[in-house]
């Protein structure tokens, strides 16, 4: 778990308010099915609450796979002498997510949603409708966290490099919780309000330095630049 951590957690909070654009009618539509009019607040809270638990959960199962296949590569590169590459490769996925969310390249996610998993993710959400009431909102949120999104991508860059699939799964839960916010407020503050948040350039900008800071920890490996405390 390295100091980069605070870049993701950072980028993660900021970014969070790109999920207005991508999750605002996903979120939206959750909503309307398991948070009815007539429920009391305590009530919407603890079903939005599940609703992000499920959502978290999904991050972290996320981490867990790329923290796996992370360490597996790792190995094998050790055993070519090659160990960096994995950090290079980690870093240049991070650093071009960073790009395409302060707009400078197109989103290489749309490349996922174009395959079809979004239209995919959508009909499971309609499935989930008949869900039992106490269940729904925890699968609705477990669903949405598989959504096509560079912010989640770009994070999971970094939890391959976590060393182990426990420590994948943490550095996505890390990621997961710099998101609550700005999710849980899709809930309920207007979207037109939550557009107004300009942060996405400032997260894109966090994701570009964590993407220079695993090339240059890759780097550093091959003894090509010096290793510091920051790589």
């Amino acid at each position: 778990m390295g100091g980069d951590l605070v870049l993701l957690f950072g980028a993660s909070l900021l970014g969070s308010a790109h999920c207005v654009a991508m999750c605002g009618p996903y979120v939206a539509m959750c909503t309307a099915h398991f948070v009815p009019q007539g429920t009391s607040p305590r009530a919407r809270c603890g079903l939005r609450l599940l609703f992000n638990i499920g959502r978290i959960a999904t991050y972290g199962m996320i981490g867990f796979i790329v923290g796996a296949f992370g360490q597996i590569a790792e190995a094998a590169a050790g055993r070519l002498g090659l160990t960096g590459i994995v950090a290079i490769v980690a870093g240049g996925a991070a650093l071009m997510f960073g790009l395409s969310m302060i707009g400078w390249i197109r989103d290489p996610a749309h490349i996922v949603a174009a395959a079809g998993l979004g239209r995919l993710l959508m009909a499971g959400r309609m499935r989930l409708n008949r869900a039992p009431a106490a269940a729904a909102p925890l699968l609705l949120g477990a669903l949405q966290g598989w959504l096509p999104c560079a912010l989640v991508y770009a994070a999971a860059s970094r939890a391959s490099l976590a060393g182990t699939p426990i420590m994948g799964a943490i550095t996505m839960l890390v990621f997961g919780l710099g998101t609550v916010p700005a999710v849980f407020a899709l809930t309920l503050v207007p979207q037109a309000v939550l557009r107004r948040v300009k942060a996405q350039r400032l997260a894109g900008a966090l994701l570009v330095a964590l993407g220079v800071l695993l090339i240059l920890r890759g780097l550093a490996s091959f003894g090509l630049v010096p290793s510091t405390g920051w790589w």
